[in-house]
């Protein structure tokens, strides 16, 4: 296997709780996007990068596109509560150029969404969203719910295609 670093960027904990998952498995350190300024880059050949995405962005991606030369491999994986489809896919692969998306290996994870964690600007977002998923509220059924009972998929079975394909390069 080769030389891994792990970075992460959570704002409500799903993408830190997949990065420590992701560790185990692969017995690699998760370090915050915080502290990746602070990490000599010449000592890894691969990059796994785990964060949320807000409307259709991924948090603190600009950040690892800079360093993507670094790096033999890629791997970007972003962790939305959205089921994965080609909506979702599309919108993910939106934050790369053609170029980028030739270099980087996605593995979208499922997170999970809990309205009281959210800040007040994010809850006036979401509350917005609400109104729109109210015109065909069957086919938004499960996110409408989300906002009055917490809800989870983040699940170790969620990395398994990840962690096999890193231990395969």
């Amino acid at each position: 296997m080769n030389k891994i670093v792990q970075v992460y960027a959570s704002k409500h904990g799903s993408s830190k709780e997949y990065a420590d998952m992701i560790g185990n498995e692969l017995n690699i350190k998760a370090v915050g996007i915080g502290e990746f300024d602070s990490v000599k880059k010449e000592d890894f050949d691969t990059i796994i990068f785990v964060s949320g995405v807000y409307a259709s962005k991924i948090n603190k991606i600009d950040k690892i596109k800079n360093v993507f030369n670094n790096f033999e491999h890629i791997i970007i994986c972003p962790v939305g509560f959205s089921e994965y489809n080609e909506n979702t896919k599309k919108n993910i692969e939106s934050n790369f150029t053609e170029e980028e998306l030739n270099k980087i290996k996605i593995f979208y994870l499922r997170g999970a969404f809990d309205y009281s964690k959210l800040s007040f600007m994010e809850k006036m977002m979401m509350n917005m969203m609400k109104k729109m998923l109210k015109k065909d509220p069957g086919e938004h059924k499960e996110m409408l719910d989300a906002f009055d009972k917490p809800i989870s998929f983040v699940s170790k079975d969620n990395i398994k295609d990840l962690t096999t394909y890193v231990k395969e390069i």
